[in-house]
């Protein structure tokens, strides 16, 4: 299995426009958004969250916060595990919420902490054994708030551009005379980048990228009557653009019926991205629409709110 199958593969979430989006990737331990349902899908995994990260302050990216935390306080599990909720530097809408959770969750018996995001702001991920960074970027969404996207990244090392096409043996007998750092480079790398909503964003943001999350409320631009959206279409030229190597199309607004949305998907990414696989989130499931990884056939679920949660990864 490739790495950006396997990023796939590890992700688990719900996605409908209006109503409620959520992610949950398990390498990371990251929850991305938190709208209605994640605490009763997720059960008593919820435990494996450790940090939060909030695109921006409207209600179905938000709503499900409240009952996440009284979770944590409540459900089988370490109730005395901290828990990070990172948000938008000035939205005044998380701003609210908070207070009205401060309030409601008092005496939650765990270390909450609440930290203010800024674009291009690093955050370590992990405890123990290194799970990368992410990193925030400013998407366009509009309105009120502060609305930004997030890369998961991790820093690796190559050989430099200067070496490039050297036969191996001559390499290998010049490392044995120069010090390896002149050898090699550390980069960059972005393992999955989330756009939370916004308008197509630049796809310089996320070049490269093993996984795009990228939002695609419409499937045609005239049903748009905000700039603070995408179309699938927009969405699957942003990641073509960007050399992505699979594309997840979510927030898909429920005006559309699901056989429509999947063959537009479909005739989206056979004519604009023939190699490029491209998932899509309906609700709670996850649906291949172009490229499937090796073994996968049909429609393959993911999680309902009756479903049985993927298990956490192991604790370290």
């Amino acid at each position: 299995m490739s790495l950006h199958e396997e990023i796939a593969a590890n992700l688990n979430g719900y996605s409908k426009a209006m109503y409620a989006t959520w992610f949950f990737y398990r390498p990371a331990r990251v929850l991305l958004d938190a709208g209605e349902g994640v605490s009763s899908a997720m059960a008593n995994f919820v435990f494996a969250i450790e940090k939060v990260f909030l695109s921006h302050g409207h209600y179905d990216h938000i709503g499900g916060l409240p009952g996440l935390l009284q979770s944590r306080r409540s459900a089988r599990g370490d109730k005395e595990k901290p828990l990070e909720v990172h948000y938008p530097a000035g939205d005044e809408l998380i701003a609210a919420q908070r207070q009205y959770v401060e309030a409601l969750t008092y005496r939650v018996g765990y270390d909450l902490s609440w930290q203010p995001l800024e674009p291009e702001q690093r955050v370590q991920l992990g405890a123990g054994r290194d799970r990368g960074y992410l990193v925030p970027f400013r998407a366009r969404h509009g309105g009120r708030s502060l609305a930004l996207g997030f890369r998961i990244m991790e820093e690796r090392k190559r050989l430099r551009a200067c070496y490039a096409g050297m036969p191996e043996r001559e390499i290998a007998a010049l490392a044995r005379t120069v010090p390896r750092e002149e050898l090699s480079e550390v980069y960059e790398k972005t393992l999955l980048a989330y756009t939370g909503d916004t308008a197509p964003i630049e796809p310089e943001l996320v070049q490269d990228a093993e996984v795009l999350m990228h939002e695609a409320t419409f499937l045609a631009p005239e049903d748009r009557d905000a700039p603070g959206h995408s179309t699938l279409e927009e969405a699957v030229r942003v990641a073509v653009a960007a050399r992505v190597k699979l594309l997840v199309l979510f927030h898909v607004s429920s005006r559309y019926p699901r056989h429509e949305v999947e063959r537009r998907g479909r005739e989206a990414a056979s004519r604009l991205a023939p190699d490029l696989p491209v998932v899509l989130f309906r609700s709670a499931r996850k649906l291949w629409l172009s490229v499937q990884p090796r073994g996968a056939t049909g429609i393959l679920p993911v999680r309902d709110t009756g479903g049985t949660p993927v298990p956490p990864p192991p604790v370290p």
